[in-house]
């Protein structure tokens, strides 16, 4: 978040070619530029109720340029058989400047140890390509129900990039200054292939089976020298080795899922299950470091469905995934570049396993228009790969990705909505129970984060036909939070917004708008709370049959955006205040040049433009009202 500035720039081609293909093309040109400066204050959770204070200031500025091409051809050769493919190429190039300061001091109890200060500035230019092609081909035999379609993917991306890294690291401890001035440059490359078959078999009137086959191969080298500035020389000629590394990884993998199901006019079933066999190759030239790794991914899934009536069901599905550590996390290699955030990876992770099941039930009265929508959802982790968190005298942190049981989500929803008869509106009530059960190491000590939350939502939504939209949403809500390592940082709050937003609008094309939204904090300290009152307003008139208008508007009109945010982790809590547009006035022209006809077939052009032709002069705009989607 911060103040920026951008355009865009797009032109777009569609055209028929013959009596079988369709073709459409683009391109889009986007520039963006920007500064952002930020304060934050974290605090990093430790054993024995022991924190880390980190108050840091940062600026920054970045610039984008950026190029996309599209093209999509589509060909439907009979009823049968159809050809998409779909090209796509962009290039672009970004630049980028920044500086901080931070500070950090140990605290226990009243007992507070200033550990250092940290001064750092850099610089990074970076160029990209990619490029990718995905063609996909459809067959339907005469027999209903069974179908073939076979998917291929290519693609190839590559990234330049050259950054400088000036550090002045004073530590109070040892009373000692370590100054750093490194340049690294990076390139990398990826190459990947994968190809999908899928066929579908009817098994009589209700009855299907469905087979997919997977094969993928993918290939990439990242190449990172790392030099250290030299007095002698004036410049970065002194290359550290311990920060360089040439390494290059392989995938390579197949799957094969075969599911079943079943439908009727009540029930929809199915159950199925994939299995995928990779080889993950990773060989550090740098550092003499190979890894292999063979392993076998599960894909299970169920599902069930039953229909009382066509406004009334049941849902229950379920679905197990298993995820590969990254090859990143698995090198065997440490990375002290940053001396208070040194990270180590850990050849021995096993792969992550995941549960993800949810139970539904929605009801609509067509009668009443009464509704009701409730939802319970559930994800369980075995094997999740977390960082092993350690502190470090300077007042820095050690971490290594590690293998941990124990996280899990669980989630509750309940929705009403009724309509007002004595004044057209409608009534959502909502409810939201959310729990979070993460396990960290820090310390080498297991700590349990528990996250509790409970939401209320009242929204009123009028539904006037002529001249006026209102709605109305009030939201409270309750937050707990607890850290079995650092209790003396448990923390609860309460929160709750108020929004409102109407629009008037009148048939000679004059239409205006307000908003405003409150947010009111308790239970935070004084500098955490971010209440805050945002009202934006607009003005506008339609012109020249509705393709022209013209808006006025201002946004914050009382000034009191402020870029406040507060997070809070598995092991750390953290406010950032992020420098932000505040009130601002805005004049606006647009004009809809959907009437504008180009003839880009090559056909002679009738000069008749009545009637058939010119149906789509009739067409009226979409208005969004109420939450609901309007054809005035």
């Amino acid at each position: 978040m911060g103040k920026s500035h951008g355009s865009t720039y797009g032109l777009n081609y569609r055209n028929k070619v013959g009596q079988k293909s369709k073709v459409t093309a683009s391109y889009t040109l986007n520039k963006n530029a920007g500064n952002q400066s930020s304060k934050s204050w974290r605090q990093d959770l430790y054993t024995n109720d022991t924190v880390f204070n980190k108050n840091s200031v940062r600026g920054s500025w970045n610039s984008q340029v950026n190029h996309k091409f599209t093209l999509d051809w589509e060909t439907k050769f009979d009823s049968t058989n159809e050809l998409y493919i779909r090209p796509r190429y962009s290039f672009g190039s970004d630049h980028s400047t920044n500086s901080s300061t931070t500070t950090i001091d140990s605290a226990y109890l009243d007992n507070v140890v200033h550990k250092n200060k940290t001064e750092n500035s850099g610089r990074s230019d970076g160029s990209q390509h990619n490029f990718s092609v995905a063609t996909t081909y459809n067959h339907r035999f005469k027999k209903r129900g069974r179908s073939i379609s076979l998917d291929v993917n290519i693609g190839h991306n590559s990234n330049d990039r050259t950054r400088l890294s000036n550090t002045d690291l004073y530590d109070f401890v040892a009373d000692s200054l370590d100054a750093t001035r490194r340049q690294f440059i990076n390139t990398s490359a990826n190459s990947s292939y994968r190809a999908n078959l899928d066929y579908t078999e009817p098994l009589g009137l209700h009855h299907m089976l469905q087979l997919e086959l997977n094969g993928a191969y993918s290939q990439s080298e990242s190449n990172q020298q790392t030099y250290n500035y030299d007095e002698a020389t004036g410049g970065y000629t002194d290359i550290d080795s311990t920060l360089t590394n040439l390494y290059g990884n392989t995938y390579r993998s197949t799957r094969s899922t075969l599911s079943y199901r079943y439908h009727d006019e009540h029930v929809r079933f199915s159950v199925g299950s994939g299995t995928q066999w990779g080889k993950v190759s990773s060989l550090n030239h740098t550092k003499h470091t190979d890894i292999h790794q063979d392993y076998v991914n599960l894909y299970p899934s169920a599902s069930f469905t039953y229909r009382f009536s066509k406004w009334r069901r049941l849902r229950m599905r379920y679905s197990g995934r298993t995820s590969q550590p990254s090859v990143g996390q698995m090198q065997p290699i440490v990375d002290n570049s940053n001396p208070l955030y040194i990270r180590a990876g850990n050849p021995d992770l096993k792969q992550r396993f995941n549960h993800n099941a949810f139970i539904e039930y929605r009801n609509r009265d067509s009668a009443t228009g009464r509704s009701f929508y409730g939802k319970l959802d559930m994800e369980i982790a075995n094997n999740s790969v977390v960082n092993s968190v350690k502190r470090l005298d300077n007042g820095g942190q050690y971490s290594m990705p590690v293998n941990i049981n124990g996280n899990y989500q669980l989630s509750a929803y309940l929705g009403f909505g009724l309509p007002i008869r004595w004044i057209p509106s409608n009534l959502d009530l909502q409810t939201r129970i959310n729990q979070q059960h993460m396990v960290s190491l820090i310390d080498a000590v297991k700590n349990y984060t528990t996250k509790v939350s409970f939401s209320e939502t009242f929204r009123w939504r009028s539904n006037f036909e002529k001249s006026l939209d209102i709605n109305f949403t009030t939201r409270p809500s309750y937050n707990l939070t607890s850290y079995s390592v650092s209790r003396s940082t448990n923390g609860n709050y309460f929160d709750q917004v108020f929004s409102f937003d109407g629009t008037w609008y009148s048939e000679s094309g004059w239409e205006s708008s307000a908003g405003c939204h409150y947010t009111l904090y308790a239970g935070l300290p004084k500098e955490q709370q971010n209440n805050s009152t945002i009202v934006n307003l607009s003005v506008s008139k339609s012109f020249a049959n509705k393709s022209a208008k013209l808006t006025f508007s201002v946004t914050d009109l009382l000034n009191q955006s402020n870029g406040l945010d507060f997070v809070r982790s598995d092991n750390f809590i953290q406010q950032t205040q992020n420098d932000v547009f505040k009130r601002y006035f805005l004049l606006t022209f647009s004009y809809n040049l959907k009437n504008l006809h180009l003839n880009l077939s090559g056909k002679k052009d009738s000069g008749d433009h009545s009637e058939k032709s010119n149906d789509s002069q009739h067409e009226r705009p979409e208005h969004k009202r109420g939450g609901r989607h309007w054809e005035s």
